[in-house]
């Protein structure tokens, strides 16, 4: 498990943050991660991979953490159907199109003025895409992003994806993050 990790201080340092969870603490965790984050003023990015934007508003909210700082992402809430957009969200069409979450993403940066983006979480895209295109897709945004002085957080958590795809992944996404925080109490995910 990592030590005493100050967020606040990793946060401002601006850089790519590899953030592992288990899922028995996963929503304390992000929570702690949002609040850490919102006290820096910064607007945050939120790409909901895992769950649709109101249950993350919802989760966060409940934490009290006040979700006006930032701009969801939604590429799950598109299975209940067409969804309007809203001043704090994005909704797509698709989890599996990465050029279209590359987009609004870069939309957010731009429009929204955010600079922070979270995944949550991106091992959940495993479910629909091979490795080599989450590493690519990484490595391309992080290559864009770092010019312009953004932070970007990817969360992996260790669940219903398969150990050895998810340990791929962590192994790929290791060689870019500028550090790896772990908060599993497993060491090996």
């Amino acid at each position: 498990m990592e030590a005493a990790v100050n967020l606040i201080e990793e946060i401002e340092k601006g850089q790519f943050l590899l953030i592992l969870l288990e899922e028995e603490a996963y929503m304390d965790k992000m929570a702690e991660m949002a609040k850490s984050m919102a006290r820096t003023k910064k607007k945050i990015c939120y790409v909901c991979l895992s769950k649709p934007y109101m249950d993350v508003a919802n989760d966060l909210r409940s934490r009290g953490i006040d979700v006006k700082e930032f701009h969801f992402i939604d590429v799950l809430s598109s299975h209940y159907g067409k969804r309007r957009p809203t001043d704090n969200c994005t909704f797509l069409d698709s989890p599996t199109d990465l050029a279209d979450i590359r987009v609004a993403i870069s939309n957010s940066l731009k429009e929204k003025k955010c600079s922070v983006v979270v995944f949550d979480t991106i091992s959940t895209m495993l479910i629909y895409q091979e490795t080599s295109k989450i590493v690519r897709f990484t490595h391309d945004f992080l290559s864009e992003e770092r010019e312009r002085n953004k932070i970007l957080y990817l969360v992996l958590k260790h669940d219903s994806i398969p150990v050895d795809e998810s340990e791929r992944l962590l192994s790929d996404l290791k060689m870019f993050a500028d550090r790896t925080i772990n908060f599993n109490k497993k060491s090996d995910i």
